[in-house]
């Protein structure tokens, strides 16, 4: 067992005072690449604390944990069209022309759903997060990428995809740039999810890893505290395909805000009293189903209708002994845990379970938590 804190201390950075900028351009010149992959995250319990005048010091407190399917992301260094880095200008150019066939800084994205679709969304997103990046100075605004992104479970249905998706890609550029140190791009990350309206404590639960309780709102390295275990666990997540929730729906309503608040922070107050370690998990799986019905998401028709269809084919199945099922914040999906962390549930178990569950047209995910 161990217990990790997402508390982290950012160090200022200035791009043109870096003496091996124009080596790391150089060494890229051959369209280097870097993949990174990103968990989702799961909330099972939240409270909202989005009036802070700055987003990365607004978020929630809660717990959770964390998945290992998620985002890949592939960012391609594209290079730039500064003459020492682009080589010998061929004859009949000149400088004006941009030889290597991009824009200085431009941005080339694509991202795939779990089914290898191209989503089409709002490309400011990702820019702004790359943005973000280049006016903190961790980036050189000349440089160009090819960024692409792959989603392994469906979006705007509680599974931190886009936390995962922010955070991914800022690992990329900085394994890329080599400048600064990881809580910066969290906390950026974290700032970009908040100005789109994303999730409250998605970064700060995935920078903590593991199951863990968000003690304090906020960014990681600006205020954000949290605590962690980890375990080896198969679970699995499920959800109702065609149906999706955005956290803008619930957060930004004044009496949705209320009621989640009220509920969140109570169980918070519970959990923080006791040690955050492995033995606490029944005390969580308790307050998490007490969140679900005083916060009232529960009794929206569509999570109800799903989780009592769950419940009655685990029955059927003769699995209901050995699971809990909670729901998924803020999607209509919920997860199938185990009952006891000292008792994973078998292989066989979650298939059998899985199967079960796709036949009756949900979307079955078999996923373990991660660290």
């Amino acid at each position: 067992m161990t217990t990790n804190t997402a508390l982290f201390q950012p160090t200022p950075f200035d791009w043109k005072d870096r003496p091996s900028v124009q080596v790391l351009r150089l060494e890229a010149t051959s369209m280097a690449s870097y993949t990174v992959s990103c968990g989702g995250h799961i909330t099972l319990l939240f409270s909202i604390w989005k009036d802070a005048r700055l987003a990365r010091s607004q978020g929630s407190r809660g717990a959770g944990f964390n998945v290992v399917d998620g985002v890949e992301v592939t960012v391609t260094y594209l290079g730039t069209n500064a003459p020492e880095q682009v080589g010998q200008i061929s004859q009949g150019s000149t400088l004006d022309e941009h030889p290597t066939g991009f824009e200085d800084g431009e941005i080339r994205l694509t991202v795939e759903s779990m089914g290898g679709a191209l989503i089409e969304q709002d490309d400011s997103f990702y820019t702004d997060l790359i943005q973000a990046l280049r006016d903190a100075r961790l980036l050189n605004p000349a440089d160009s990428f090819d960024i692409n992104v792959k989603i392994s479970l469906p979006t705007s249905q509680g599974f931190g995809m886009s936390a995962a998706g922010l955070i991914a890609v800022a690992r990329a550029l900085h394994q890329h740039s080599g400048v600064g140190r990881e809580s910066q791009y969290l906390r950026i990350a974290h700032r970009i999810e908040r100005l789109h309206s994303g999730g409250l404590g998605d970064v700060l639960g995935i920078a903590a890893g593991g199951v863990e309780l968000r003690l304090e709102p906020g960014a990681p390295g600006a205020g954000g505290k949290a605590v962690s275990f980890n375990t080896e666990q198969r679970v699995l997540l499920v959800w109702k395909p065609n149906e999706a929730r955005h956290t803008a729906k619930y957060i930004d309503d004044a009496v949705w805000q209320r009621t989640i608040s009220e509920a969140g922070e109570k169980a918070v107050r519970t959990l923080r009293l006791k040690n955050w370690d492995a033995g606490i998990w029944s005390d969580l799986m308790l307050q998490s189903r007490n969140f679900a019905q005083a916060s009232g998401l529960l009794e929206e028709p569509e999570r109800m209708a799903l989780n009592t269809a769950v419940m009655n084919e685990l029955r059927a199945i003769q699995m209901h002994t050995r699971v809990y099922v909670r729901l998924c914040m803020l999607g209509v999906s919920l997860t199938v845990l185990p009952r006891q962390l000292e008792h994973p549930l078998s292989e066989e178990e979650i298939q059998h379970i899985a199967e079960a569950l796709r036949g009756l047209n949900f979307g079955v995910r078999a996923t373990s938590i991660s660290a």
